[in-house]
């Protein structure tokens, strides 16, 4: 079906709703989406506490002292209406450094295999493309990511691992993600990058938002343990362009 031609309001407990604009995904919804976001921030919408986007739908945290549920939907109607992607800010693109194989990208081998390819092949296949971030989730500052090429589609692993590192480069399914703290994890380890995806001592802690796009670019270990050593004194920052 796509995009809905209406929205629709799901109650979701007492101090939020789930604006949900399609059942596919896909980056037109996910970007009304982000786009709905971003005017509802931009205009202030009264009661609303909390926003947080996911592949296709909004779940907008509320007030029920301050705003009714039709009063507010009432005003999330309007703004979907005008929730189109061209209302959004120029994107970002971040570059994220990447050490893949060896003891970093431990699963970068067997994935090789799985597809039919080359471990190298496969590192320059993951590292040539343009990714977008639906949303962020799972963990603090998770992104899953889209733009794979569709020679790494992998299904997930059949025995999830108990842990995952923190700053892991992986794939599974359709998408890459990036694991961002120690965690569990079903997901093709490729990499990793010696950037901190969550980082709860700095003035931004989430370095990836919704709708950010991403480079990898392939590191040695050489390089990366000299990031790695910047970003511990925090003197590195992320290379960053604006579309």
């Amino acid at each position: 079906m796509g995009i809905y031609a209406e929205p629709r309001f799901l109650p979701c407990g007492d101090l939020a709703l789930s604006v949900e604009l399609g059942d596919d995904i896909n980056r037109e919804v996910n970007a009304r989406v982000l786009a709905l976001e971003y005017l509802i921030r931009q205009q202030s919408l009264g009661g609303v506490t909390e926003t947080v986007p996911s592949y296709r739908s909004l779940l907008v945290y509320y007030d029920p002292f301050t705003v009714r549920w039709d009063e507010l939907t009432k005003s999330l109607r309007a703004l979907c209406r005008e929730a189109r992607p061209e209302v959004l800010p120029p994107a970002r693109t971040v570059e994220i450094p990447c050490c893949y194989g060896e003891d970093l990208g431990f699963e970068l081998a067997a994935a090789a295999r799985k597809l039919g390819l080359q471990p190298d092949e496969v590192a320059r296949l993951h590292a040539s493309t343009d990714y977008y971030v639906y949303f962020v989730g799972f963990t603090p500052g998770l992104p899953y990511m889209t733009g794979m090429p569709e020679r790494l589609e992998i299904p997930r692993l059949d025995q999830p691992r108990t842990k995952t590192p923190p700053g892991s480069v992986s794939i599974g399914g359709i998408q890459c993600c990036i694991y961002s703290v120690e965690s569990p994890g079903g997901f093709w380890v490729l990499g990793r990058t010696p950037l901190r995806l969550y980082d709860p001592s700095a003035a931004d802690p989430i370095l990836l938002r919704a709708g950010d796009h991403v480079r990898f670019r392939m590191i040695s270990r050489v390089e990366y343990d000299a990031i790695a050593a910047a970003v511990a004194e925090g003197t590195y920052t992320p290379r960053t362009e604006r579309a």
